[in-house]
Order: C-alpha cells, then structure tokens, then sequence
C-alpha cells in the first residue's frame, strides 16, 4: 500500500514543505511549479520568484512569535493561510494544486495541518554539522540569511528584518541568559535543534499526514526522493523530470563556508552538536 491510499483527497489541496532552510528548498519549488496543475511557492512566492507580486501572504515576524506561543501560530495560519487565501492563490495561478516550501512551515505546520484537514506534510532534516557551517556568516552580506551571523558581524537592513523573524529563545526560557554569550555556531545548533524538534512533534501530532525525509537522501538518490514525494503529495510526476528545475532558481552560496568542520570547533560547541544531532535522530521517524 502506498502512503497516499492511506490519506484523504482533496481537489485543490494545499500542501507544505518545511526545513530548516539550506536544504535546495529553492530548488524545490521551482520543481514542483514545473509539474502540470501545480502552484508551487518559496516562502509565498511562485516559483521563488521574488521579482513577482508573492502568490501567498507574506510570513515574517509571525514566525519568531508562532515559535513562542501555539496562539500566535493558530492565530498566523488564521490569518494568512485561511480559506480564503488559498482559493485566491489558486484562482490566480490557475492551478489545481498549491505547494508552499518554506522555513515559517516548521513553527505553524501543525496548525495549519489542524486548521486544513486534508493539507500534508514533507519536513526535510539536513543533518546538523554540515546546516551549520553552511548557515553561519562571519562576515560580508549574507545574500541568503537563514542562520544566525556572528554576533559582531555588522548586518544590512534586510538581514536585520530577516532576523527579526528568526527564533530564539523566549524571555521565560532557562537559556535566555546564556544566548548573549554564545558564538553563531552554537546558536546555529540551537536553531538546528527547534526546528526539526517542531518537524518532529508535527509528525507525532498528526501521525501518515506529515512525512519526513533525509536531505542526504535528495543528495544521494533523487529519483527515490521524489519518488516518495510524488506519492506522497499525489503528484502529476514523471520519473526525473522534476530534477530539471531552471538553473537561475537553484541557489548557490556565493560567500562560501565561512566556518571549519566540527573538529575545529570548541569543546562546548561539539558537545552541543552531538547533543542535538542523537535528540533528532531519536525523535524523527524518517520515510527515506
């Protein structure tokens, strides 16, 4: 039996995909708008095409407050991933399908799951070492700001606003005194870790309708990725062609790494790590 003869079925369904970014989420959406009668979004907009009017309201500072308090996350999907909404988004693209692959899907995922009960879910864990040296800036404009930059690092005013919307730790919090002190590294683990944790207590609260797979396994065997998504998502697929997607959507990290590999990282930044690398493996139930 395949996974989706276990779920319901819907005309004009609305799915997501959530990761903790650096994952080719990019990449994934502007495959999956290529499929015929599918809308695909990048954080709300068609395609990742953010030279365009976004298809789907925009999620920002909601973000940081859906991961501080389950009201303000119903209260976000309510507002800005109602009904409404989405048979607008629909109407406009002309399709029959709406895909949005975004970071913001890990703190109100649940919520919208609850809110749209034929909705479904992929979350996609890259694991922590490899996110974190990829997601840490140093120094020079992140382009693509989805970690936390050194907390010296002067930032432009787009990474300000980005960061207003990227979580931490709340006032009530045992580790709000500690964040100040800690490196981009550490806070990077951090974020690594609530985020898939959030992907995870998705999957326990609403069981077959949220799946979660390995980016290694994207990077390693493709066609067996979206094989499982396509059924996963019932998806109109042909085997390879949503690899195909158009280059100028595929995002690359022009700065390149700016950290080393853990082995030159503190002691108490490996131990967090390590921490936080078994709590996910232990928690997440991976489809791939």
């Amino acid at each position: 039996m395949k996974i989706s003869d276990r779920l319901p079925q819907a005309p004009g369904r609305f799915d997501i995909i959530a990761s903790t970014g650096r994952t080719a989420t990019t990449f994934l959406a502007a495959a999956l708008d290529q499929m015929q009668g599918v809308a695909a979004t990048h954080e709300g907009y068609r395609g990742s095409d953010k030279d365009t009017e976004p298809l789907l309201p925009l999620v920002n500072l909601q973000n940081a407050a859906a991961y501080a308090s389950e009201a303000a996350a119903r209260q976000t999907v309510a507002d800005l991933r109602n009904d409404q909404n989405l048979a607008e988004a629909l109407q406009r693209s002309q399709a029959e399908r709406l895909i949005d692959v975004a970071y913001y899907n890990a703190m109100i995922g649940a919520e919208i799951l609850a809110q749209h009960p034929t909705a479904r879910m992929i979350g996609i864990i890259r694991d922590c070492e490899s996110f974190v040296c990829s997601a840490t800036a140093m120094e020079g404009e992140d382009p693509l700001p989805v970690g936390w930059p050194d907390p010296d690092k002067p930032l432009t005013d787009r990474e300000k606003f980005i960061a207003m919307g990227r979580i931490r730790p709340g006032r009530k919090s045992p580790l709000k005194a500690e964040w100040a002190g800690w490196s981009a590294i550490r806070r990077n683990i951090w974020l690594w870790r609530e985020t898939n944790l959030r992907l995870c207590a998705a999957q326990q609260a609403h069981g077959a309708r949220v799946v979660l797979l390995r980016f290694s396994t994207f990077q390693k065997t493709p066609e067996a990725f979206w094989d499982l998504c396509a059924d996963f998502l019932q998806l109109p697929y042909t085997a390879g062609s949503p690899l195909q997607a158009p280059k100028k959507m595929v995002n690359k990290k022009p700065l390149g790494y700016q950290i080393g590999a853990a082995p030159t990282w503190t002691s108490d930044e490996q131990a967090a790590l390590d921490a936080a690398q078994t709590l996910i493996e232990k928690t997440a139930h991976y489809a791939l």
